[in-house]
């Protein structure tokens, strides 16, 4: 009896069932590792601008404005609309994929004013979503950031 080389039909089938199942449990993994890699970004970003708009209006002795529209925090030395009326200091725009949301939660106070003591006048929290899991991030009087997880 001569023996063939090469696989049987029902070993290359075993061998794509296992890769298969494995590509399976795989993706789903994955997808939420690049979700949560995104919203460590925006976390990230979102503090950053936070602290940067704090120390400015300590550094200037000033009042500052942070606002937020298209998934850019706007921090500004007014409110002035348009915007192109006030001094612009700082923007950073927060969009890791086209899903991505970002916007004030805090019913009535569109507008972050840090004073020149680097307090704010009124809590806020700032959501980042993306998909379906997103964070908040409560901007305390002392303008110090608390974080939460949050489903959005």
């Amino acid at each position: 009896m001569k023996k063939s080389l090469g696989f049987t039909l029902i070993e290359l089938m075993i061998t794509i069932a296992i890769v298969a199942i494995l590509i399976g449990i795989g993706v789903p993994s994955y997808q939420n590792t690049v979700q949560q890699s995104r919203i460590d970004d925006a976390t990230t970003l979102i503090n950053s601008a936070l602290s940067y708009a704090k120390n400015t209006a300590i550094a200037h002795n000033r009042f500052l404005y942070m606002t937020v529209s298209a998934n850019t925090l706007t921090l500004a030395t007014s409110t002035a609309v348009p915007l192109n009326q006030a001094t612009v200091v700082n923007k950073v725009t927060v969009t890791t994929d086209s899903t991505s949301t970002l916007s004030f939660t805090a019913p009535g106070t569109p507008t972050i004013i840090f004073r020149a003591n680097g307090t704010i006048a009124r809590g806020n929290i700032i959501r980042y979503c993306t998909g379906d899991s997103g964070i908040d991030i409560a901007v305390g009087i002392n303008g110090e950031p608390v974080s939460t997880a949050v489903s959005c």
